[in-house]
């Protein structure tokens, strides 16, 4: 059985700090069993930020995921904690918890927030709006106009002689 992380580090990213800067934060730690509640993942407060951070049972690769509106998961770097070893020979480390340092690399969502009437839509949805806005502007653009009347603006381009409606027939 593998053993659980001890030493985990949130590595928050900022796009005001240069990139090979980041400020290093200890989280508070919940550790969640398969058994139990997935309500208990969900943010007591406002403002909380929960990243889940899925340790590999059996060689699966550790995963982490933020559920937080405003935090995002960048990556996972796991090397080895300093002074680890120095603890493990102590014999301090007879719990069996993992030597190795997790650092969850985040950064944050500086997005506004999407107004309810631009809410995300399925690719689907997004494609069939752009098809049937482009029906407009081609219906719009059909020569000649409906009305009749020639109400087509110059060329910008003085090379270009726009299309002539054809003559009407005489009677």
């Amino acid at each position: 059985m593998a053993r659980p992380p001890y030493y985990i580090l949130v590595a928050l990213n900022s796009t005001s700090q240069p990139a090979t800067s980041n400020n290093l934060r200890h989280p508070a730690i919940q550790y969640h069993y398969t058994d139990d509640s997935p309500l208990a993942l969900l943010p007591q407060y406002q403002d909380e930020h929960v990243l889940i951070l899925n340790h590999g049972q059996d060689n699966a690769p550790t995963t982490v995921h933020s559920i937080s509106q405003d935090l995002i998961t960048t990556g996972l770097k796991v090397d080895d904690a300093p002074g680890a070893a120095v603890a493990a020979s102590s014999q301090e480390n007879v719990d069996g918890r993992d030597d190795r340092m997790y650092i969850i690399e985040t950064t944050r969502d500086d997005r506004p927030p999407t107004p309810p009437h631009e809410e995300r839509k399925p690719a689907s949805a997004i494609l069939a709006q752009f098809k049937a806005r482009n029906d407009m502007i081609r219906h719009a653009l059909n020569y000649p106009s409906v009305t009749g009347s020639d109400t087509r603006a110059a060329p910008t381009n003085h090379d270009y002689t726009a299309p002539q409606p054809p003559p009407e027939p005489s009677k």
